[in-house]
């Protein structure tokens, strides 16, 4: 589950905090505004603590509990 973390989504050059994960979306705060971006035909870089992951958006496509028990 990434809600909570600090997420940069490298085509769209825009980072922030995800509010909000669906199968194929994630919802993020960021400037004061909501956005929510598709998770398929992105790359993401996802901070975990002090660590940072670079994912591309089809390796995320699952619901957040699908991904957190595998």
């Amino acid at each position: 589950m990434l809600i909570g973390n600090k997420v940069y989504v490298v085509e769209k050059d825009m980072t922030g905090e995800v509010v909000d994960e669906t199968k194929n979306t994630l919802t993020l705060e960021s400037g004061g505004k909501l956005k929510r971006i598709i998770k398929d035909s992105n790359r993401f870089i996802i901070y975990l603590g002090d660590k940072a992951i670079n994912v591309m958006g089809n390796e995320i496509k699952f619901r957040p509990w699908e991904y957190a028990i595998r």
